[in-house]
Parts: structure tokens; C-alpha cells; sequence
């Protein structure tokens, strides 16, 4: 679904990734750990076009090239993307910010609905005609994802969706997108909280310094205790 190769991005002159690549694939959900400042959030970024990515970096979505495309070209061609900053219209209602991010279906996926969507956050379907800025943190992350499904994504990214959460939200969004994964989407989500990553995901990037120093599964990760005290202990 998703081929990353060779990703180098800088902010002004500074070289913030250093040939990332990375795959993730349709049902399953990959995890990019790291500590914060790491560049998980960068790599998202480059993906969805907010940093344009350097000259030879290499980014496939569905067997298309999208380096270099405009985030609004990246996300029409079924790409989504929730910022870890949520950016709700907070003025408007559940039901107005979910018609925000209507996209036409796409073939071979079921179109998301509200309905649809308030089967896995049944938190939002008890506020309908609530205001986004009347919503708890929690609330408003999954207002965030749903908007952004309603865009019929093949791929969604999800910048640390269980940051800042109480623990009780952070297991219904473990649940969202295990129901997420079980629709056939493929989904990656850049995490430092590896209980919940272990809990959601089938695959993991750890990324130290811009660049990614180790890959495999959730299971061959818990075997090598080395590994995490050197790239994800505190």
C-alpha cells in the first residue's frame, strides 16, 4: 500500500531524515517509535506533503509516486492524515465537522457514514449537534480520526493518537483501530507509548535522530529488551 525509500527532508538547511524507508500494507497497522524529537512526526509529514520531501526520496501510495505532490493531490488520492495537534473547527458541530471531510467512495471500500463511524466511536454519536470546542481532549482526537475517515482513505496516519489521554480513552482508541485494521485499511501511527503500540500493531520502525535503526514485529521486538532500553526508554 505504502513504500517509503530513501526519505531524506531538511527545515531550512537543517538534515532532519536520513533515508528513512518503511512499508506498511492494507490491514495491517505499523508503528514508528522513537523518543520525541526523533523525526516520527517529520516522516508523517513528508509523506502527507506538509515537508516536501528532498531530490531522490522516494514515496508510493497504491503504486503511485507521490513525492513532491501537494498535500491536497496526496489526501484526493485516498491518503489520510490526523495531526497530533487535532485541529477541530471548534465552532462547528459533530455532525458539521464530519461533512468537513466528505470524500467521494472509492472502489472496493465501503463508504464511511456517520453512521458507520459512530458504531466505533460511540462516544461521538452521543453528540451529534455538540460544538468540537465543547468536547474533552479525547473526544476531539477521535472527532479528528472520524473526520478524516470520512474521506474513504485507503491509508490513514495518525500522529500520537494516545498522547495526553486518560488511560480509559487511550483502550476505546486501541479499539477504534483495531476495528480500523479488521475494514482493511492499511494504518500508521507514530507512538512513544509502547503498551498501546503493542497493543494495536503489527509492525514496528524505530527512528533515532532522523533515521531508522531498527524494523520487525511487535513479538521480535519484546525480545530484544537491548534494543529498547537503547532507542525507547526514558
Amino acid at each position: 500500500m505504502l513504500t517509503v525509500t530513501g526519505l531524506n527532508a531538511f527545515y531550512g538547511r537543517a538534515h532532519i531524515l536520513h533515508d528513512v524507508s518503511l512499508e506498511a500494507r492494507a490491514g495491517e497497522v505499523l508503528v514508528l517509535l522513537g523518543r520525541n524529537g526523533a523525526g516520527k512526526s517529520t516522516t508523517m509529514k513528508s509523506i502527507i506533503g506538509l515537508v516536501r520531501p528532498a531530490q531522490g526520496s522516494s514515496i508510493t501510495f497504491d503504486g503511485v509516486e507521490m513525492a513532491g505532490r501537494q498535500p491536497h493531490e496526496i489526501a484526493r488520492a485516498g491518503l489520510g492524515y490526523v495531526p497530533e495537534e487535532r485541529r477541530i473547527f471548534t465552532d462547528l458541530t459533530v455532525m458539521e465537522n464530519l461533512a468537513v471531510g466528505r470524500q467521494p467512495p472509492r472502489d472496493g471500500l465501503a463508504p464511511w457514514t456517520p453512521e458507520r463511524l459512530f458504531a466505533i466511536f460511540p462516544n461521538l454519536g452521543r453528540m451529534q449537534d455538540r460544538p468540537g470546542g465543547r468536547m474533552s481532549g479525547g473526544e476531539q482526537q477521535m472527532l479528528t480520526i472520524a473526520r478524516t475517515l470520512m474521506g474513504n482513505p485507503r491509508l490513514i496516519l495518525l500522529d500520537e493518537p494516545s498522547e495526553g489521554l486518560a488511560p480509559v480513552i487511550v483502550e476505546q482508541m486501541a479499539d477504534a483501530i483495531a476495528k480500523l485494521k479488521a475494514e482493511g485499511l492499511a494504518v500508521v501511527l507514530s507512538e512513544q507509548n509502547l503498551h498501546f503500540a503493542a497493543r494495536v500493531a503489527d509492525a514496528a520502525v524505530i527512528i533515532e535522530k532522523g533515521a531508522v535503526r531498527w524494523q520487525g514485529t511487535l513479538p521480535a521486538l519484546e525480545n530484544e529488551p537491548e534494543v529498547k532500553a537503547q532507542y525507547l526508554s526514558v
